[in-house]
């Protein structure tokens, strides 16, 4: 029986073949045809997204409890940075920041949002100007449709530019992401008749204030609590405070919290923030309306952030942390994972870092599944692309060797 060839002699080919002008001239071609190919792949994957993302998109397999859930709530794995996002009972979707501007992280948000579904972004909510937050927004919003663009007080260079009429109230940031997400923006404005809206809940003729989403008929809200001031002298503060809850919204005060699930979204939002956010909202805070059942916990867990008195009147049952793995911000840090321990309300800490993505999913009114290690940051196994890279490399130096063994039996012996 003839031993069965492996795919790399089928390509190889063997050495008969080459002997010969005849035998040099076909190896020649072959290299070239093989170089073409792999050149054309290799350029494929550096100037395209498309094809990663369609390789790779598959379905979750979700609990049952997440899966019949009529809504769901994801908060990402993006490494060190921030992506939450929320897929509301009607199909319409909400991304809450889009993590830091690497590679690897808009690859593996891309495959996440690919994997569950989403091929619009009905809202895409900026929280404020860090790039950990807002790092891929440009290309989120030329990857996918977005209605809504909610953007902090803050213009950009890109706007300064334009000439655009500017508030002389707000504050403008000089980076080279800003300023590409802002004209990613406006590029969405224009070319799909999105809208931008700014974050505000304060009172200024010149700022609108940010009105609540409200969908009676899904059942669903998105509450905007803060921020109220148009200038901070740090951008974590532009960070707005987010109440999206999930139920009987018709109720007003304590009645709508028990008649709720209520997820909290504060950004990167430190304790001046908090500060202004209570300071602002007194009246409602013994009343259970800023209860919630998960927190999306303030700037990674950091100790600048998540103090005593917010925590006191939030109440979390849950308190979600997005970090990256051995960070060199050490977060999340001790102080804060000791004043969420010695909350009243004593939540349940769950870590990105620890755990991966974490889904959040419901029955009733009742927050009934939770489920985590959808981690696409630490992803281990071989991707299609790294096959392809390393085959180009194996085929190339298999035909090299090839070419000098059959280069070396030609040389003429030396006579002695």
């Amino acid at each position: 029986m003839a031993k069965r060839k492996s795919l790399a002699s089928r390509i190889i080919g063997s050495k008969s073949e080459y002997k010969g002008e005849k035998g040099k001239k076909k190896l020649i071609a072959k290299l070239v045809i093989c170089v073409v190919v792999w050149v054309a792949l290799l350029c494929s994957l550096l100037f395209s997204n498309d094809i990663d993302r369609s390789m790779n998109k598959k379905d979750f397999a979700f609990k049952a409890e997440i899966s019949d859930s009529n809504y769901k709530v994801h908060f990402i794995d993006v490494g060190q940075g921030d992506s939450s996002l929320i897929q509301f009972p009607d199909g319409k979707n909400m991304l809450i920041d889009t993590g830091d501007n690497k590679s690897e992280v808009l690859k593996n948000l891309t495959r996440y949002l690919d994997s569950v579904g989403v091929e619009k972004i009905d809202y895409l909510i900026l929280t404020h100007t860090d790039s950990d937050h807002i790092g891929n927004a440009d290309d989120i919003l030329e990857m996918y449709e977005v209605d809504y663009i909610y953007l902090p007080t803050v213009y950009s260079l890109y706007e300064e530019e334009l000439g655009l009429d500017t508030d002389e109230g707000w504050s403008t940031k000089d980076t080279r992401i800003w300023s590409r997400v802002v004209e990613a923006a406006y590029n969405e404005v224009e070319n799909e008749g999105a809208e931008i809206i700014r974050t505000f809940v304060g009172t200024d003729d010149d700022t609108p204030v940010t009105q609540s989403i409200v969908n009676d008929e899904y059942q669903y809200r998105v509450d905007f609590y803060a921020p109220y001031s148009e200038r901070f002298s740090i951008s974590n503060d532009y960070s707005p405070v987010i109440m999206v809850r999930f139920g009987d919204t018709s109720s007003e005060g304590e009645n709508a919290s028990n008649a709720t699930v209520d997820f909290m979204f504060v950004g990167d939002l430190e304790k001046t923030g908090e500060q202004e956010f209570l300071d602002n909202n007194t009246l409602i805070q013994t009343s259970g309306e800023l209860d919630c059942e998960v927190l999306k916990v303030g700037h990674h867990g950091s100790s600048s952030s998540s103090g005593e008195a917010f925590l006191n009147v939030v109440t979390p049952e849950y308190a979600v942390i997005s970090c990256g793995k051995g960070n060199e911000y050490k977060h999340p840090h001790e102080e804060t994972l000791a004043n969420l321990q010695n909350c009243v309300s004593n939540p349940e800490i769950m870590r990105t870092d620890l755990l991966g993505s974490i889904v959040f999913g419901s029955g009733g009114t009742e927050l009934v599944a939770r489920q985590t290690s959808y981690n696409h940051v630490n992803d281990s196994y071989l991707e299609w692309k790294y096959f392809v890279i390393v085959g180009a490399v194996i085929i190339g130096l298999l035909f090299i060797l090839v070419i000098k063994i059959e280069v070396g039996k030609k040389k003429p012996k030396k006579s002695v």
